[in-house]
């Protein structure tokens, strides 16, 4: 976390007391059992199949494979995906 911005975000998170995800560019990952899968702080995506998704994030990438793999929802910072995941991996 360099230059202004990350001393602006290190700055807030420590004086109105936020936990360090909502205010750095990592991504948070929440799963819901096997089947349900939000990202938030994505960059966009690298690739997408009903095996694959490759999802662009600050430092690298996060693979999530599985079958019968689909997007429910795309916005900005947020994605929502649905399947059968078997494996989540990140790459830097």
């Amino acid at each position: 976390m360099g230059g202004w911005r990350g001393h602006m975000r290190k700055w807030a998170s420590e004086w109105f007391d936020l936990p360090p995800d909502l205010t750095s560019e990592v991504p948070r990952i929440e799963m819901i059992g096997p089947f349900r899968l939000q990202v938030e702080n994505h960059r966009g995506m690298y690739h997408f199949s009903n095996r694959e998704i490759k999802l662009k994030i600050h430092q690298g990438s996060i693979i999530i494979a599985g079958e019968n793999l689909m997007i429910k929802a795309i916005y900005p910072e947020v994605v929502l995906i649905e399947g059968t995941i078997h494996e989540l991996r990140y790459e830097k």
